[in-house]
């Protein structure tokens, strides 16, 4: 398995989300400016399915604003006159 802790001299870590323990390099954890190391805590796989999730979760309130921001353009191009309804 790449990315394992068999590679003598490398740093490791243990993720986390999955307890799995990995090379911190840029194959298995995601680069973060604001920690230490510049690595984020969990493993790339465990914070790609994490945005997964969330953003699935937050596919209605995207909708929503999408909605209401394609309303607001509307009345304001309306207010002006250059709204031509097909």
């Amino acid at each position: 398995m790449y990315g394992t802790s068999d590679v003598p001299g490398r740093p490791t870590r243990q993720c986390p989300g999955c307890m799995r323990t990995l090379v911190v390099d840029e194959q298995n954890f995601h680069k973060d400016s604001l920690c230490a190391d510049g690595f984020t805590r969990k493993c790339a796989a465990c914070r790609n399915e994490a945005e997964r999730i969330r953003y699935s979760l937050e596919a209605p309130q995207r909708a929503r604003a999408k909605r209401e921001r394609r309303a607001e353009r509307r009345a304001y191009f309306e207010s002006i006159g250059r709204y031509d309804a097909a």
